[in-house]
């Protein structure tokens, strides 16, 4: 799979954050041009949300869609 992907912490609003991708991923379905997964993850440091899309303008524009004032820091790696 390619793609970029991002995790939201368990503090993180988890159905907001599904409702935002759907909602992305709707609006645009024309411009799909690869990878759009959502899933949930479970490690020692507890549960995440996974999003991954198929690339960093798709992610940009949805981290812009979901956070519109003040967002986050994205770039952090997980292992």
């Amino acid at each position: 799979m390619s793609g970029f992907e991002t995790r939201f912490r368990a503090e993180d609003d988890a159905d907001q954050i599904r409702a935002a991708f759907y909602g992305f991923i709707g609006a645009h379905i024309g411009d799909v041009d690869g990878d759009a997964h959502i899933s949930t993850e479970i490690d020692t440091q507890g549960p995440k949300l996974r999003v991954r899309l198929w690339s960093a303008e798709a992610m940009d524009a949805f981290l812009r869609g979901l956070y519109p004032t003040g967002r986050p820091d994205r770039r952090a790696c997980y292992e």
